[in-house]
């Protein structure tokens, strides 16, 4: 009797192939998918690496699914900066898993009133006029500020990316994310590298 044939196992592409709105699981999934593909096996990395600005867009919306305003936001105002460098594909918006929108406007950080128009900000590279414009105008208010690159991860930023080839990381700062009021699932923080966390 020739043996049955084996079941194949779940595989990555399926679980990535999943929209977003199917609920918290699919969301953390994704987002984790996109920020460790290094993980994945053999089979996956083989295919054409997504375009960074789609990689930066599926790590951003996944990060705001999990973010919670003092007051819930519907929709969801992302504003982008406009010196950021991947951010082609978030300016087009997204739909968040509870079906909540993310709509997107452009902004000029160092000129543009940032609060209250924005509930979150991604921001481009960061340097000393940037953060201070950042800190002055968002610390401690309810706005999720995603910086593209800024590897210190200081005050002023709370989520970090790293950008490479075929990956999108990130570090947390913890301190300013709390002080902004905004609550992260902690899943999500455990994805992060956080900035100051004991070696």
């Amino acid at each position: 009797m020739a043996p049955a044939p084996a079941s194949p196992s779940p595989t990555l592409p399926a679980a990535r192939a999943r929209p977003l709105r199917r609920g918290p699981a699919a969301l953390l999934l994704a987002l984790a998918l996109a920020v460790l593909p290094a993980m994945l096996p053999p089979a996956v990395t083989a295919q054409p690496a997504p375009q960074r600005s789609d990689l930066v867009a599926r790590v951003v919306i996944s990060l705001l699914g999990y973010a919670r305003w003092p007051v819930e936001r519907d929709p969801v105002r992302l504003c982008v900066d406009n010196a950021s460098r991947y951010a082609a594909r978030l300016r087009e918006g997204g739909t968040l898993a509870n079906g909540r929108t993310v709509q997107t406007r452009p902004v000029d950080v160092l000129a543009d009133m940032l609060h209250p128009a924005c509930d979150a900000l991604y921001v481009g590279s960061m340097n000393e006029p940037r953060r201070k414009r950042l800190s002055a105008e968002v610390t401690g208010r309810p706005v999720l500020v995603i910086a593209e690159e800024d590897f210190e991860c200081e005050d002023g930023s709370m989520f970090c990316l790293n950008i490479r080839d075929n990956q999108v990381s990130f570090r947390v700062n913890l301190d300013t994310l709390a002080r902004s009021g905004v609550h992260m699932h902690p899943g999500v923080l455990q994805l992060g590298r956080r900035k100051g966390a004991p070696s």
